[in-house]
This record gives structure tokens, sequence and C-alpha cells, in this order.
């Protein structure tokens, strides 16, 4: 039991920290992947936009709250120099279809399937989800793990930030 207790609280702490935060300042790891519907979308087109990059997966708690705030957040912010890549982990693309149908809304962004993890490993990523604010040069400026409903003002002053950047 106390083992058990151990482990939540371990994980409670780790999703209630920035992720990496020496990655802030570095250039975004490149890579590209492809969505269910077998386009190849690729980190560099996303130059010269404020991009958040997300990593997620239909399993993870926080991720059922953060995602469809990431939906509505690009709709009210598509006019601008902004956009989001999601990069999801599920092993079987049909758990992501599920999860995205339940949302009752189309997403507005890529999601790129990718269950061998092979992006996330770029990043060192250990929770779920976990979000890079990258800027318009690819510099990772903001880095994210977990998700709380205070989160969403932090994104949204982040971004405004970022987009003011000449």
């Amino acid at each position: 039991m106390i083992h058990k207790i151990l482990i939540i609280l371990s994980l409670v702490i780790l999703t209630a920290s920035a992720a990496n935060p020496q990655d802030a300042g570095k250039s975004a790891p490149l890579f590209s992947g492809k969505t269910s519907a077998g386009e190849t979308v690729n980190l560099a087109d996303y130059r010269g936009k404020v991009l958040i990059l997300d990593f997620w997966a239909s399993w993870c708690k926080p991720c059922k709250e953060e995602f469809p705030f990431l939906v509505d957040f690009y709709s009210r912010n598509s006019d601008s120099v902004f956009s989001i890549l999601a990069v999801n982990i599920d092993n079987e693309s049909g758990n992501v279809n599920k999860f995205l149908a339940g949302l009752g809304k189309e997403v507005p962004f890529k999601v790129i399937l990718d269950p061998e993890s092979k992006i996330p490993s770029q990043y060192n990523i250990d929770a779920m989800p976990t979000v890079f604010v990258i800027d318009k040069k690819g510099l990772v400026r903001y880095v994210h793990i977990g998700f709380k409903s205070e989160d969403r003002e932090k994104y949204k002053n982040e971004v405004d930030k970022l987009l003011s950047e000449q």
C-alpha cells in the first residue's frame, strides 16, 4: 500500500513541475510524422509561427481536460501567426479516433500518430501531457508538464507574449 502511495505521489510531483526547463532557449528538435490520413507533417513547416507542441494520449486524465481547451484556444487564435501540433502516443489508433470523436467537434490542427513514441523520445518526455511553447524562430520558450485549469491563462499569456515579439 505504501509503495502505491509513493508511486502516486511521485506522479503528482512530476506532473506539477516543469519538464526539462533546461530546454527553454534551445532549438526544438526537428521531426516529421504522419497523421491518421497518412499526411506527412514536418516541424520545420511551422517555422515563422508561434507553436504549441502538445504530446498527449487518450488514456491520460489531464489530457482529457487539456485537449478540448487546445481545440478552443486554437479556434480563438487562428487569425494570428499561431498553430498547434499534437503528437499522440497511443498504441491503438482506434483509441485516438474514439477520443477525438468524443470531443463533438472537429480538431482544427494536425494530430500526428506516433505509437512507437519516437518523437517524444527526442524531447525526453516522461509524462502526459507535455507541452512545448515554441517561438517563431523555432526556439523552445516554455515547457509544461501536466495540465490544470489555471494553465489556461499561462498558455494564453505565453502565446500572446511570443506573438508580440518581432
